[in-house]
């Protein structure tokens, strides 16, 4: 069984994040502070970045040359006396508030800190953090059968002298934010659907195209919009492209703006949008559930996104967006939708 993602209580079925202007920064150029992820001590298998978008702090871990995340482990907060750890020093990872569960091998995690749960909104003086990210990454060796597993930890000072290896480092979080960064502008926008058939997948095409349903049998599609359902797909940690404007489901015809990552441990699915520069979410509508479509409010199957059962609207622009989605059963669908533009003030 995996262990939460997100240390978060759940009060309803289903409990959204989205990402809006932030009142605070992080306090590093752009506002994104990029740490080394080293695997072993030595080796650069990617890297762990960290950002404010809107009222959360969003840690994003990324691996790269081949390494993969089988698990992450992370602490946040003012004082290294508060982490979990032994009489000696050393930190106890499976205390960590965040932590992944297994990942199966993915080659990104998102985590999401509500700044409230770190202590900190605006108007207030700058504050540090400390900052322990641990992982567990692997990769196949250079004969192609052997698999390479190696502890990793986000660069930064020793925990301990001898012993254990693992690291912390420092992050500041401002409301001085400063004027560099243009705001956004909305241009061009497209809609946009995961596609399980996608580069991003590892364990096969499970994806069908809206317009090869017929659930009536009568030999026509039940429906002309373009889009996929993605699915039936049992616990487990998936990565699907995210592809916009793909006319007729044909992705030759669309472009890759983005990966939805899902993790679902047979009750609770973890679904995180995450897009590419240079483009952004407005809007996101999100079905998961045990049928291959959602249905409308007569009982019938709809793919038409407002009428899916959760919805972020009017995000405004974001480079990500969360959700999580409670009480589920058995093998699952999953239908994301979401509406991508591009940001017409970047410079990519």
């Amino acid at each position: 069984m995996f262990r939460r993602l997100l240390m978060i209580a759940l009060s309803l079925t289903l409990i959204g994040y989205s990402s809006f202007a932030a009142a605070a920064c992080v306090s590093a150029e752009g506002g994104v502070q990029t740490q080394t992820l080293y695997a072993g001590q030595t080796l650069n298998a990617g890297s762990v970045t960290l950002q404010v978008i809107g009222d959360d702090l969003v840690v994003t871990y990324s691996t790269t040359d081949g390494w993969s995340l089988n698990e992450t482990h992370l602490w946040v907060g003012t004082s290294l006396s508060d982490m979990p750890q032994t009489r000696k020093g050393t930190p106890k990872i499976g205390n960590f508030p965040y932590h992944s569960g297994s990942l199966s091998g993915v080659s990104q995690y998102t985590e999401t800190i509500p700044l409230s749960v770190l202590g900190f909104s605006c108007p207030q003086a700058d504050t540090q953090y400390y900052v322990a990210a641990h992982a567990v990454v692997s990769r196949v060796g250079a004969d192609g059968e052997t698999v390479q597993t190696e502890t990793g930890w986000a660069d930064g000072t020793g925990f301990v002298d001898k012993g254990m290896w693992g690291t912390y480092f420092t992050l500041v979080l401002t409301c001085d934010c400063g004027g560099d960064n243009p705001p956004v502008v909305l241009g061009s926008c497209e809609t946009a659907f995961a596609y399980s058939g996608g580069t991003n997948v590892a364990d096969g095409d499970i994806t069908t195209s809206f317009l090869d349903i017929d659930e009536d049998e009568d030999g026509n599609g039940d429906f002309n919009r373009w889009g996929w359902t993605n699915g039936p797909v049992g616990s487990g940690s998936y990565s699907w492209d995210i592809y916009a404007g793909a006319g007729q489901s044909d992705i030759s015809k669309g472009t890759l703006v983005g990966v939805l990552n899902v993790v679902y441990d047979g009750f609770t699915a973890y679904v995180d949008y995450v897009m590419y520069g240079p483009y952004l979410l407005d809007e996101t509508h999100l079905y998961v559930g045990n049928e291959i479509l959602p249905r409308n409010v007569n009982g019938l199957y709809t793919v038409a996104p407002g009428q899916y059962p959760t919805i972020h609207g009017d995000l405004g622009g974001v480079t990500s967006d969360t959700y999580v989605v409670s009480g589920l059963s058995g093998d699952i669908y999953v239908v994301a939708h979401g509406v991508s533009c591009t940001d017409d003030n970047a410079a990519y």
